[in-house]
């Protein structure tokens, strides 16, 4: 008993002695979470800040000056935008604008501010199903200038041709604009004339391997180009010509030079390469879209010229959650305030977000027209950029030149269940030839706006596109600028 109390109280020191240790060791081990837990915490919180300099840097003067001036521009559209998003009416207006069969009809009217003359409204029909087949679809837009221009162009597309891989596309399009304008090259003033002319062209497009698609195209456009007869409509423009572009081979000016007081028939033939990648052309969120094409013009009255141009966009789609909004998730959160579409503008917010259901959009577009030894290239084969092209804060084809090209950047961001809001930034440059052109005097266009689209079909956009501090153009399009 003696021998087993001795080995019972020295077991117990012994014991104690492991337990004390244990219990060291777990204070150690605690101790060493703790500052592992400090150490990491402020890991995070050093790598957080130092991780993204080049985040911070481009989005500091964006939250500083960007969005105040957004919301300084949006203020006047602040209630009517209110009224458009808390009553639904999207839905409500696609209920209102559709006709047929699962409205496959839709008509709808467009708008655009600009400007001078640059303002006009518009009404576009599209049909889904012509005549019942889901191959065949009609697009007919009528635009109304306030000055009493107007222009009209339809065209009906068809796949699966003869139950072939081909596909075509004939257009019809009517001008009628007695205030027509260019910008006549390497100089700043503008020279306008009356347009009054009418274009109908044939295409065909049949794929080839690796995604590729050939295409083939044929053009008539009956023009007809008079001098202006009422003035100007600004002090800065003119129906004098004036510049190398006008000058004939005696170098005197004259108009008629390049077409103006004439009629005449410009048959034209166009081939083409193009490959698209696209996951959905309406909602597009991977993928890219390549077209490249040449064309020659046969023009009457010696005005024979040939032009090549080509453009691509490629889209990155950011994050792995999924872009659209659900039906179902658009009721959960409710119809998107003002004070939310607004918030959806805030930098501050979007730098956490940034990286997350979000699609980046960049696009390159280039083109130029070169003359026919013996022949003089009408006014109308300029190339252009402006509101109808990339530099969407300009109206119209504002620039004009032999060789044009610009670059832009969209970023898009879902709003809605058939909305995106958008930010774009555009830069633009032109000349006489690739070796002339001033990159330093490139023109830049900026804004935002939204884009209304179903998987299925593209509605319309509007936009408020800016340039510098001077001008700025709203638009409302059936067209998106890619």
């Amino acid at each position: 008993m003696k021998w087993l109390l001795i080995l019972g109280f020295g077991f117990i020191p012994a014991l104690g002695a492991k337990s004390i240790r244990v219990v060291e060791d777990s204070t150690a081990k605690s101790d060493m979470d703790s500052t592992a837990r400090d150490s990491t915490s402020a890991g995070a919180r050093i790598y957080e800040y130092i991780a993204y300099p080049t985040l911070q840097l481009v989005t500091w003067p964006v939250e500083k000056l960007l969005v105040p001036v957004v919301r300084t521009l949006t203020y006047p559209m602040q209630e009517p935008m209110r009224y458009f998003l808390n009553e639904n009416v999207i839905d409500r207006t696609r209920n209102l604008v559709g006709f047929g069969k699962n409205d496959r009809i839709l008509i709808y009217p467009t708008l655009s501010l600009a400007p001078g003359t640059g303002s006009r409204i518009g009404l576009t029909l599209r049909n889904q199903a012509l005549f019942g087949n889901e191959q065949e679809r009609l697009v007919a837009n009528f635009i109304y200038y306030v000055n009493g221009d107007y222009k009209a162009r339809s065209y009906v597309t068809a796949k699966k041709i003869l139950e072939t891989h081909l596909t075509g596309k004939v257009s019809v399009g009517l001008v009628r604009m007695k205030n027509s304008s260019s910008n006549q090259p390497g100089t700043n003033s503008f020279f306008y004339y009356a347009d009054t002319s009418e274009t109908y062209q044939f295409q065909l497009t049949h794929p080839l391997l690796l995604g590729f698609s050939v295409l083939g195209d044929f053009s008539m456009r009956l023009n007809r180009l008079s001098p202006l007869v009422s003035p100007p409509p600004c002090a800065s423009c003119t129906n004098i010509p004036t510049g190398d572009f006008f000058k004939n081979a005696s170098g005197a000016p004259d108009a008629t030079y390049r077409g103006i007081g004439q009629s005449f028939l410009d048959r034209s033939w166009a081939v083409g390469l193009g490959r698209d990648t696209r996951n959905n052309e309406n909602i597009t969120l991977t993928g890219s879209r390549l077209d490249v094409g040449w064309r020659y013009h046969n023009v009457e009255g010696n005005h024979d010229y040939g032009e090549w141009g080509g453009q691509y966009t490629k889209y990155f789609k950011l994050g792995r959650e999924r872009y659209e909004i659900t039906a179902a998730e658009e009721k959960r959160r409710g119809n998107m305030s003002m004070e939310k579409f607004i918030q959806k503008l805030e930098y501050e917010k979007l730098r956490n977000e940034i990286f997350s259901r979000k699609v980046v959009a960049l696009h390159v577009f280039t083109a130029q027209s070169y003359e026919v030894p013996g022949n003089s290239m009408p006014i109308n084969g300029l190339q252009a950029l402006g509101n109808d092209s990339p530099l969407r804060g300009y109206a119209g084809a504002r620039f004009r030149d032999y060789t044009v090209a610009s670059v832009s950047a969209e970023y898009r961001f879902p709003v809605l269940r058939l909305m995106d809001g958008t930010l774009f930034d555009e830069y633009g440059v032109r000349g006489r030839s690739w070796d002339k052109i001033d990159y330093l005097n490139y023109k830049n266009s900026w804004g935002f706006g939204i884009r209304v689209r179903r998987p299925d079909l593209y509605l319309f956009r509007m936009d408020v596109g800016i340039h510098g501090l001077s001008g700025a153009v709203f638009n409302m399009s059936v067209d998106a600028p890619f």
